[in-house]
């Protein structure tokens, strides 16, 4: 528009001067063909002067427009790509001005007010409407307070799943206020991750300080030398190792846990003897069974054998971890079955009992990692709750799969899955 009004002023001085050189002419000359001649000669020059200043000031009113033009071509690139973001980034936004009105909306959002029977699109009546169904914090008058007061993200619970809700102004560099903006983050999973490591932090501590008070407890009185009793001396060192024992195993199952984090399940994987494996894990757990009167039935026959290929110290691991699991959750005078059932691509070792089972609630969870039922219906039974998860990692690297079935108070039963090799051997029960 500049160059516009240039061009118009030059255009109207430049008729003037020629005009008033006309007029001069006229009065100095007064032969009509020179007087003719010069008037052409002057209009001529001044319509050059004006066809060169209006050319120069078109050309650079021109290249103005065009760096205009290139600079709001790239302020809408940046405004769309910054728009298709937010519309389509993982977590929830919403922008609203400083007049309440609904500036953007994302689809995470629209997604989360699914829930609500969202259909058609979403104006500012609408969007609180749902809004207030999810959460009030989420009304436009409660996001424009909330970030003007500068409040700290807040965590809320809506039907069991956590979101993190930030508020941010939008403050331009002349520092008027124009709005604000929430942003809604599902932190479902880090809020239970979380709570899991809590728990697993109280378990563990719980788990390491009683057999260290223990092992304290019973070496202290044996360096007082009041046990004079050789057998109570062996009571007394078996229950020194058996708590050594009980701390080795939280050790190695945190030190798999760190193992398989880090570095990945690694398997030393060969041909091997899968009934063999099982009926040596079930003589393992013979003596700590007897102990509470338990009956543990092998029905896997000596004349069995099925090759798989695996690692056998770990597929070892996890039939001690199911048996001793089995052992402590069943009661004095139970019963534990192992057998083995052999089908065309894979074999199953199932372990069984009549302890006091898994309520329903526990059941889809006991393979999560730290997690550990109520312990009013375990009988407050120790445990780090890895136990489960280490192992169903390790029949998972296999190929195979570890299932549980089981009723509160009616027992457990445990099915290992893994595949057959390619060199089967004896075939076994079908």
């Amino acid at each position: 528009m500049v160059g516009i009004r240039k061009a118009r002023l030059a255009s109207f001085v430049l008729l003037l001067t020629c005009f008033a050189s006309l007029l001069v002419l006229f009065v100095l000359i007064e032969d009509r063909e020179r007087l003719y001649i010069a008037a052409a000669v002057v209009i001529a020059v001044h319509v050059a002067c004006w066809w060169f200043v209006y050319r120069r000031i078109l050309l650079s009113e021109a290249a103005f427009f065009e760096a205009v033009e290139e600079d709001m071509y790239a302020v809408h690139f940046r405004f769309r790509t910054f728009e298709t973001a937010v519309r389509h980034i993982k977590d929830g936004v919403v922008i609203v001005s400083e007049e309440d009105d609904l500036v953007l909306v994302n689809e995470t959002v629209k997604g989360l007010f699914a829930a609500y029977k969202l259909d058609g699109e979403l104006d500012a009546s609408r969007y609180d409407e749902f809004a207030a169904g999810f959460s009030e914090k989420l009304e436009r008058k409660n996001i424009l307070e909330s970030a003007n007061k500068n409040l700290p993200p807040e965590t809320i619970n809506v039907d069991g799943q956590y979101f993190k809700i930030g508020y941010v102004a939008l403050v331009p560099e002349k520092g008027k206020w124009r709005g604000a903006v929430a942003v809604i983050s599902d932190v479902t999973e880090s809020t239970k991750a979380d709570r899991m490591q809590s728990d697993f932090i109280a378990n563990v501590s719980h788990e390491l300080r009683t057999p260290l008070t223990n092992v304290k407890s019973h070496a202290e009185t044996l360096m007082t030398g009041s046990v004079e009793d050789e057998g109570m001396v062996l009571d007394f060192l078996e229950i020194i190792v058996s708590e050594a024992d009980r701390m080795n195993g939280l050790i190695r199952e945190l030190m798999d846990l760190a193992s398989m984090d880090y570095t990945g399940l690694v398997l030393n994987t060969s041909e091997s003897d899968l009934p063999s494996l099982a009926r040596m894990s079930t003589r393992k757990v013979g003596g700590v069974a007897q102990k509470k009167a338990i009956t543990v039935n092998c029905w896997i026959d000596d004349s069995m054998s099925l090759s798989v290929e695996m690692d056998r110290g770990r597929i070892e691991q996890v039939l001690d971890n199911v048996l001793n699991n089995a052992i402590k959750y069943t009661e004095e005078g139970g019963r534990i079955d192992v057998d083995i059932i052999s089908g065309q691509n894979c074999v199953q070792i199932v372990i069984t009992d009549n302890g006091t089972g898994i309520s329903e609630e526990d059941l889809a969870r006991v393979f999560e990692r730290f997690y550990r039922g109520d312990k009013a219906l375990t009988g407050g039974i120790g445990g780090t709750g890895l136990g489960l998860a280490i192992s169903k990692q390790i029949v998972e690297a296999h190929g195979g799969t570890i299932s549980l079935e089981s009723k509160d108070r009616r027992g457990t039963k445990v099915t290992v899955s893994l595949p057959v090799s390619k060199v089967r051997g004896i075939p076994g029960i079908l």
